[in-house]
């Protein structure tokens, strides 16, 4: 590589074969040797805490506690209870792990936290201010939280393809949530009658896989070995 120094006169220099290379951050643009990027990757996971058990244990509680009135076992009325949990700790706490997933270089586990953090907040803004009388209680209202929901399934989905390449805890926990989000969502688009039902106990399921995944997360860390498995692929 040349260039013209100050005085005019041209230099030589090292020339560097930039390339692209995928790691669980995302893709890097670097002239560095594959060796050498996923080094700096193992050294930013092992200079940050797991963001991922937090956020486990706050999508799961926030998760069982809409799903036990989508499903029908209390009256849907009752979410209104519910909403507190799911603003802060399954919200905005949850958010807060994915943001500290992308500090830690683990893009899946961020885009999943803060997507469904980040939701929680929105579901529970909804109907709080349904609530106080923001918009009104119509079938229209109730069409676009659906749709929400469907976007979610999808999401989901697309996650739970990513997670085979992870552990087979995480593919069964969002193979849960694909459906229950999918299914209520259609409820709410008026399209199914009772399919919010099924889908608040695939959402029940997806809660309890959820608590097991954290829990076994926060035992092998501490403990240093498997206690609970994930079955990594790793």
């Amino acid at each position: 590589m040349t260039h013209v120094t100050n005085g005019g006169s041209v230099a030589t220099g090292p020339r560097y074969d930039v390339h692209e290379q995928w790691t669980k951050a995302g893709p890097v643009v670097s002239h560095l040797p594959a060796e050498r990027v996923f080094e700096l990757q193992e050294m930013a996971e092992a200079s940050v805490g797991d963001p991922a058990p937090m956020g486990l244990f706050g999508f799961a509680v926030g998760t069982l506690l809409v799903a036990i009135p989508i499903a029908g076992i209390i009256p849907l009325e009752n979410v209104s209870a519910a909403l507190p949990t799911l603003l802060v700790f399954a919200g905005l706490a949850q958010f807060i792990a994915g943001m500290v997933a992308y500090r830690k270089g683990n893009t899946f586990a961020a885009t999943a936290f803060c997507s469904f953090g980040a939701n929680n907040v929105v579901v529970a803004t909804f109907f709080l201010f349904r609530s106080i009388g923001v918009f009104g209680d119509t079938k229209n209202t109730m069409l676009l939280l659906g749709i929400d929901l469907i976007c979610f399934g999808y999401i989901a989905f697309m996650l739970m393809v990513a997670a085979t390449r992870v552990n087979a805890a995480f593919v069964l926990l969002l193979l849960a949530l694909f459906p229950g989000y999918a299914l209520a969502g259609i409820n709410d688009v008026g399209a199914g009658k009772g399919f919010g039902e099924v889908g608040g106990w695939f959402l029940i399921i997806a809660a309890g896989l959820a608590f097991y995944c954290a829990g076994a997360l926060v035992l092998n860390s501490t403990f240093n070995r498997t206690v609970l498995p994930m079955f990594s692929r790793a």
